[in-house]
């Protein structure tokens, strides 16, 4: 497989980094204490929730922000903050480069919480699917264009259609109204995946939360659920994107930075 080095693109440098994962066993299971689980559904919880559904992310590292939390703070310890303060589903970043992430933190949660996971990661590899399902996640990512730009090494159907087969939700993410669309075909007969608008271009790291706006303005999700990404930090922004139609909300950065998680959780939350 080709690695991407252009890091003017900063897709092409989180795919190489994907790439340097799997070739340094950081996907290897055997040392983790792993245990089956029934798979929450992802997409239900979002239905089903009667307050704003929100997904909390736990990430040491971003690449635009930096260091955001020190590692002496477990990942579980987070979890259950979140998930007690009105979390409806926890997102684990597992990219170790950048971001800091590791599997251990999905199977280190998977016992302590009873809410969904999400193993976020940069999927190149149906390795990855694989292991997702093994340490306990629940729905994986995987990013429309990266696929469209042939950075992977099968093509998005497939590991679609093999997420679900092994009983893994999906969300598929996407930047543009073409990819939006594209997207919907992908999951049109499907009754537990999930369309992620992500508000940051992952090109050039620029965050605009009307990115949501404009989608849903311009495209009709038809029975879709919908969740909006990236650049969400107060109430006032839930509100204007439950309007035109996001279903529920990743936030990350925002919650991690702040000086109480469990506060800052209930307060969104409540952005009825």
């Amino acid at each position: 497989m080709v690695r991407f080095l252009d890091h003017e693109r900063f897709l092409h440098r989180l795919v190489d980094n994907s790439y340097r994962a799997l070739d340094n066993g950081a996907y290897d299971f055997n040392s983790l204490h792993l245990r089956s689980h029934d798979i929450l559904d992802l997409r239900k919880r979002i239905v089903s929730c009667p307050y704003v559904p929100i997904i909390g992310e736990i990430k040491y590292r971003s690449p635009s922000r930096g260091l955001l939390i020190d590692k002496k703070f477990q990942p579980s310890d987070i979890a259950e903050i979140m998930i007690n303060s009105g979390a409806i589903a926890i997102s684990v970043l597992t990219q170790p480069y950048e971001f800091h992430g590791s599997i251990s933190h999905i199977s280190n949660n998977r016992h302590k919480i009873n809410a969904p996971i999400l193993m976020k990661d940069i999927v190149v590899s149906d390795v990855q699917v694989s292991i997702a399902r093994k340490i306990g996640a629940d729905s994986i990512l995987l990013i429309k264009s990266v696929f469209d730009n042939n950075l992977a090494e099968g093509d998005i159907e497939n590991y679609l259609d093999y997420a679900n087969r092994i009983g893994l939700g999906a969300i598929i993410e996407v930047h543009t109204q073409l990819e939006f669309a594209e997207s919907m075909k992908l999951i049109e007969s499907s009754s537990n995946n999930i369309l992620g608008i992500n508000n940051r271009d992952l090109d050039t790291l620029v965050v605009d939360t009307s990115v949501t706006s404009e989608i849903l303005t311009n495209q009709s999700k038809g029975k879709n659920v919908v969740i909006s990404e990236s650049g969400i930090s107060d109430s006032q922004t839930i509100r204007e994107l439950r309007k035109v139609g996001a279903d529920g909300f990743l936030i990350g950065t925002s919650l991690i930075q702040s000086s109480d998680i469990g506060h800052k959780m209930e307060e969104l939350a409540q952005a009825i």
